[in-house]
């Protein structure tokens, strides 16, 4: 029987006792995020001070998080800094990742011909965020980039509307910036769709079923005038992207094939619900084997994982992307 630990650290105090705490990493998501769940009121452990936790704590505050089974597993699952305090029965302290600190960055600048790499060295200066290593030989040309007053998040976020590019901060509290499957940190987690799920919501698909158009619009900064391209199956679900900084149709058309790789493929859609173990994390491949059914294994990519903990215990929602 596993027998759950843990301790929230924030800002000057160390909470060993919470009433609940879920965390979401996910690639399709600009941030990790956590929020955790306080009594009104906490003892200090040092002189017995009782303070008021919304008093106590700030926002901009440090905040790491540490799960555990005793004996068994011990992890670092969160490290962030408070973004905001919700005054509710128990209180809730909203977190973020280091993408907090992006948010306060103001950035007015203007590039000629660029490339995404340069313009990610303008967000991260004078930041503690360095680029993720697995950036390596991936980059995108630019035409031309304006930032007129703008915070480093809202840049990221026109990477992931007009450039479709996949962003977060990875488990190394490194920026990423880049395609989705490349991303994939080298780590597999087992699932046995028999044995170790507390809850298997999978469902089977073939590519021919999965129906997907891809719509372009170029807005032309210029003129205001917009160009459109489709791409995949006309009668598909349509995936519509903007983007004022690609005009060259090939470049679109190689954006729209990476995306369209990730939506179609033979393999399972849904999530698995299991314990604190087997550790899993979004970016990491997620090998499902089932002894009755052989047809059913495979290995997929891990877009999202939901980590929640709380006196009734510790689950891990692990949401399946495309197959790999």
């Amino acid at each position: 029987m596993y027998i759950l630990d843990g301790k929230v650290e924030i800002g000057d105090y160390i909470f060993n006792a919470v009433h609940g705490i879920e965390i979401t990493k996910s690639v399709e998501e600009l941030s990790d995020t956590a929020v955790i769940k306080l009594p009104s009121r906490f003892k200090i452990r040092q002189n017995g001070e009782r303070k008021f936790t919304e008093e106590a704590i700030k926002v901009g505050d440090k905040v790491v998080i540490t799960l555990a089974y005793e004996g068994v597993y011990s992890g670092v699952e969160f490290t962030g800094y408070v973004k905001k305090i919700s005054p509710k029965i128990p209180i809730e302290i909203h977190c973020e990742d280091a993408i907090w600190l992006l948010r306060r960055k103001n950035i007015n600048k203007v590039w000629g011909k660029t490339s995404i790499k340069e313009v990610l060295q303008e967000v991260i200066k004078d930041t503690p965020i360095e680029l993720s290593r697995f950036m390596k030989g991936q980059d995108i040309p630019l035409d031309k980039w304006i930032v007129r007053n703008a915070n480093g998040a809202q840049i990221l976020e026109s990477f992931r509307k007009d450039l479709a590019q996949t962003v977060f901060i990875d488990d190394e509290g490194k920026l990423y910036v880049g395609l989705q499957q490349l991303t994939n940190i080298g780590e597999t987690v087992v699932y046995d769709l028999n044995y170790n799920l507390v809850e298997n919501n999978l469902e089977f698909k073939s590519a021919n079923e999965r129906r997907i158009k891809i719509k372009y619009n170029y807005m032309n900064p210029a003129t205001n005038k917009k160009e459109s391209f489709e791409f995949g199956d006309m009668d598909g679900e349509q995936r519509e992207y903007t983007t004022s900084v690609v005009s060259d149709k090939k470049q679109l058309e190689a954006m729209a094939n990476t995306e369209l790789k990730k939506l179609k493929y033979d393999g399972f859609d849904g999530d698995v619900v299991s314990f604190l173990v087997p550790f899993a994390t979004r970016g990491m491949k997620a090998k499902l084997i089932d002894e009755d059914h052989l047809n059913r294994e495979g290995n997929y990519f891990i877009k999202k994982v939901v980590t929640s903990f709380d006196t009734g215990g510790a689950r891990r929602k692990s949401t399946l992307g495309n197959r790999l």
